[in-house]
Order: C-alpha cells, then structure tokens, then sequence
C-alpha cells in the first residue's frame, strides 16, 4: 500500500482526502510548513500531496527545501492556481504533478498513480505544450519593488504598504503599476496570487 503524506491548512481538505483515497495510507500530516519541513523527514513516504499556501513558507520555492530533505518523495502539488504558469513553475521547482483543487477524487487518483509509475501529471484542463511553452521573460523587479511584493502577500493594504515604508500612497501606486507591467499581470488580485504562490511575503526594512 502506497504511502502518503497530506500538506493542507484545511482541516477539511485532509479529511476529505482520507476518505476517498482508501486504497492508500495517510502516513502524515501538516497544516503549515514548519510542520511539514520537521514531519516529512521522519516518516517513511511514498508521494507529498501539497499546497503551496501554507502558512509560514509557502510558494514554489518550498519545492526544492522538500526535496533536499527527502529526495524520494514525488510531490504533486495540489493547488487553486489555475494558470499555466504555475503549474510551470512547480514542475521546473521539481514537483512531478500539479492538480488542481476543482479536480475530481479520480483525477487526483490517477496523478498520484501516474507520479508513482515515475511519470509526471498535470491536471485537467492543462495542456502539456501550453505549460512546456513559458511566457515571455519578465523584467526583473527592482529592490524596492521586491519590498513592495512581500507586504502584498503579507496582505497588506496600498496604505499600510506605504505607511510601512515611508512612502507617499501616490509612489506605491506607481511601483504596483510598475510590478503589474514587468510579471504582465492585470490586477491586485494577480498580484496578492503571484506573491503567495513565489512565497513573497514577510516583514521589510525601510
């Protein structure tokens, strides 16, 4: 029986997973990435079913920490962004699947099936050249644009962002119109998604 360990802060989600996925046993669980990074060592594991939005660090860039710890584990990531690019970016971070939380139980069945067999899995509705084909490279954000990024997948508020760094609210809105050109994003709501998923988020330094 194939073993597996469940990254969610979803109760709920996990619960849910438990229960559907009879024919696998659920060796360990974390509801945040502290957990995760002092769990996952321990125990004996066949494939990581991870969100990406954990609290504490979380993003893509948790990927590859996974994977120094324990190089065997296949990590799926399972995951609300539905854009190509990311499940793009899991995948180059080391991840061998990507499905989305929309998917049906069958549908994670089978990537976890596909990752043991040592293939990699990308969830419905994805195709694979649409994710084999990156965008454009973006411009690379400056230092306080960076700053800038981190409060907005703390969750700050423009005011509070420029509050925070001594900035007037007119030159935070223009560093935001800056960020959105250079990642080609349309919105706050892009912006608050990429910093969470790239785990941009934190305290800054004037």
């Amino acid at each position: 029986m194939f073993r597996l360990f469940l990254a969610d802060d979803h109760a709920i989600i996990r619960q849910g997973i438990k229960r559907a996925l009879t024919d696998m046993t659920v060796v360990g669980e974390a509801s945040t990435a502290e957990e995760l990074l002092k769990g996952l060592p321990k125990l004996l594991c066949d494939v990581l079913l991870l969100d990406l939005a954990l609290p504490g660090e979380s993003g893509v860039r948790l990927i590859p920490k996974i994977k120094a710890l324990c190089p065997q584990v296949r990590i799926i990531v399972f995951s609300m962004f539905s854009e190509p690019e990311y499940a793009r970016h899991a995948l180059e971070a080391g991840a061998a699947g990507y499905v989305l939380k929309t998917a049906s139980m069958q549908d994670l069945h089978d990537a976890i099936r596909q990752v043991l067999a040592g293939h990699s899995y990308l969830s419905r509705p994805f195709d694979e050249q649409e994710i084999s084909e990156p965008r454009p490279a973006v411009k690379r954000l400056s230092p306080r644009e960076e700053q800038i990024m981190q409060l907005i997948g703390s969750g700050k508020p423009m005011r509070d962002i420029a509050e925070t760094l001594a900035l007037s609210p007119k030159t935070v809105a223009t560093h935001r119109a800056r960020i959105l050109e250079k990642l080609q994003l349309k919105s706050s709501s892009d912006l608050l998604r990429y910093a969470v998923y790239h785990g941009l988020k934190g305290s800054v330094t004037k």
